[in-house]
C-alpha cells in the first residue's frame, strides 16, 4: 500500500487536472482492483486540516477515555474554523466531543486540546506507522509556522491515511457527517456516501476521502487562484474520477 509507485493519471483527466487553477497534487487507489494513479502524488503540501484525520485515528487508538471531560478556558481559544472559540468559558465536553467538531467542522480549539492530551509526537508515530512518509506535524493550530515547526503532506499519504480512518467504524462515520462538502462530494450523484476531510489556508485548497467505498481520492493545492475557481475544478476532476470508476 505504501509503495512508491504511481502510474500517471488516465489521458482523458490529465486536462482536468492541469485545469486547476492551483499547482495540484492528487492521487487515487481503486480499493477492489489495487490500481492506483496520481500527480506530485509524493511531494509535501502544506496539510491544512487533513492533518486533523491522524489525530482522530491516534485518539481511536490510544486507550484514553473517550468520555474523559475537557473544560474550555480562555486560554484555549485559537482563530480559524470551529465553534468553540464562541462558546462560553467553562463549558464542558467529552474528548469524543471535540474529535467530531475537529473533523465535522475541523475546529481549531478542539484539534489543539486534543493535541495537547495526546502529543504532537505520538500523532507522528501514527503516521509513520501508516506508512505516510511525506508527512509531519510541527506545529499546533494556528500557531505560526518556521521551516519544518509546520505541517506537511503529500497526496498519496493523504490517500493512506484516509484510507485507514475508512476502515475503522467509530472515524468513518465521523467522517461521513463532514459538513464543507464542495470539492469532492459537490457534483457527485446524491445520496454518494464521501467519508472525507477538507482542508483551507490561504491559497491551499484539499480534499481527500472514500467514495462509496469503492475508491480513495487526495486532491491538494497550493498558490491556487480564487478559492471558488479552485473548488470547481477539483469539483469537475472529482466528477470525472467517478464517471470513469461507475460509467
Amino acid at each position: 500500500m505504501s509503495s512508491t509507485f504511481c502510474a500517471t493519471p488516465p489521458t482523458d483527466l490529465v486536462d482536468l487536472v492541469a485545469a486547476v487553477p492551483a499547482d495540484t497534487a492528487v492521487f487515487y487507489r481503486n480499493l477492489v482492483e489495487g490500481t492506483c494513479w496520481g500527480a506530485q502524488a509524493d511531494v509535501r503540501f502544506p496539510s491544512a486540516s487533513l492533518i486533523k484525520v491522524p489525530i482522530m485515528l491516534e485518539l481511536l487508538d490510544s486507550g484514553i477515555d473517550l468520555e474523559e471531560p475537557f473544560e474550555l478556558q480562555e486560554g484555549h481559544r485559537v482563530g480559524g474554523a470551529g465553534v468553540l472559540q464562541e462558546i462560553s468559558t467553562g463549558t464542558r465536553l467529552k474528548l469524543v466531543d471535540l474529535c467530531r467538531l475537529m473533523i465535522v467542522v475541523s475546529d481549531n480549539v478542539a484539534s489543539n486540546a486534543l493535541l495537547d492530551r495526546l502529543g504532537l509526537e505520538a500523532v507522528n508515530a501514527r503516521m509513520r506507522a501508516l506508512g505516510m512518509t511525506q508527512s509531519r506535524l510541527g506545529r499546533r493550530f494556528m500557531e505560526p509556522a518556521d521551516g519544518e515547526r509546520d505541517n506537511f503532506m503529500s497526496a498519496r499519504d493523504a490517500a493512506l491515511c484516509l484510507e485507514a480512518a475508512n476502515a475503522r467504524l467509530e472515524a468513518r462515520a465521523i467522517l461521513l457527517r463532514q459538513q464543507y462538502r464542495e470539492k469532492i462530494p459537490l457534483m457527485l450523484p446524491e445520496g454518494t456516501e464521501v467519508a472525507h476531510k477538507t482542508g483551507e489556508l490561504e491559497g491551499v485548497r484539499h480534499d481527500a476521502g472514500v467514495v462509496a467505498g469503492r475508491y480513495s481520492l487526495a486532491l491538494l493545492t497550493r498558490s491556487g487562484g480564487p478559492p471558488w475557481e479552485v473548488d470547481l475544478a477539483l469539483a469537475r476532476l472529482s466528477r470525472a474520477v467517478y464517471d470513469r470508476v461507475f460509467g
